[in-house]
C-alpha cells in the first residue's frame, strides 16, 4: 500500500482512523443488559470462552484464505468470500455490522491507495465485509501479522465498547485487553493453516437478534 507497510499497518489499526467500529459492540451490549456480563470478571470470560473461539476456529483461518486471494490479486475469489461471509453470520445485526465497517474502510482505503484490485472490488461489492475489507487492506503485510492485526481490531473494539457499558477503568480494562490478547497470541500461527470451521455461538447470535428490538440502546450492534 506504502513504501512503508508497517507504518501503513500501523495506520489503519489506529484508534483515530474511522472505522465506525466505535458504533457497535456486536452483541456485548444486550449481554450486559440481560445480566450475562456484569463486571470485568464476566467480561474476560466472555473475550475468553466466546470470542477467541471464533477468532481461532473461523475468522482468521478465513482471513488467511482472503488475504492469500488479496496478494493474489483475484478478485473473483474475494467477491465469493464475501457473499460466502453472509451465510455464516446468521443475525442481520452482525452482517448489517460488519458491512458498515467494512464499507466505510473499503470507501476510505479507496481513496488512500485506489488500486486496480481495490477499484474492482469497491465496484463490485461497495458493502463488503469488515474480514475481507481488511484482508485486501494490509494484503502487503506478511498474513501472520495482518491476521494478528484482524484479531486485535476485534478484541480491543469489544473492550472499548465495554468501557461505556460498564463499572470500568482504563486501566482494568487495558490489564483484560493484555491477558486476552497473550492468550490468544500464542494460537494465532497454528489457526491460520487450518480449516475454516464455523462457531457456533447461540449466545451471542440471540444476543444480537434481542438487541434489534430493545426499548433503548447506545450501539447500532
Amino acid at each position: 500500500m506504502t513504501s512503508d507497510p508497517w507504518l501503513w499497518l500501523l495506520q489503519a489499526n489506529d484508534s483515530a482512523y474511522p472505522s465506525g467500529a466505535y458504533a457497535h459492540s456486536f452483541g456485548l451490549e444486550e449481554l450486559v443488559e440481560a445480566g450475562v456480563v456484569k463486571n470485568p470478571v464476566d467480561l474476560e470470560r466472555f473475550l475468553t470462552a466466546q470470542i477467541l473461539p471464533a477468532l481461532l476456529s473461523f475468522e482468521l483461518p478465513f482471513f488467511a484464505r482472503a488475504h492469500a486471494a488479496a496478494v493474489a490479486g483475484n478478485a473473483a475469489d474475494l467477491l465469493a468470500m464475501d457473499y460466502e461471509l453472509d451465510a455464516w453470520r446468521i443475525p442481520a445485526e452482525l452482517r448489517d455490522a460488519s458491512r458498515r465497517i467494512g464499507s466505510q474502510r473499503l470507501s476510505l482505503l479507496a481513496q488512500l491507495h485506489p488500486s486496480a484490485l481495490i477499484q474492482e472490488h469497491l465496484a463490485a461489492a461497495p458493502r463488503s465485509h469488515h474480514l475481507v475489507v481488511t484482508a485486501l487492506e494490509l494484503s502487503g503485510v506478511p498474513v501472520a501479522q495482518a491476521a494478528r492485526a484482524f484479531a486485535f481490531q476485534t478484541v480491543a473494539g469489544l473492550s472499548a465498547a465495554s468501557m461505556k457499558l460498564l463499572r470500568l477503568g482504563q486501566t482494568t480494562c487495558q490489564q483484560i485487553l493484555c491477558r486476552t490478547l497473550a492468550s490468544l497470541s500464542c494460537q494465532i500461527d497454528e489457526s491460520l493453516d487450518q480449516p475454516v470451521d464455523g462457531w457456533f455461538n447461540p449466545l451471542l447470535e440471540i444476543a444480537s437478534l434481542r438487541h434489534a428490538r430493545a426499548h433503548a440502546r447506545l450501539f447500532i450492534s
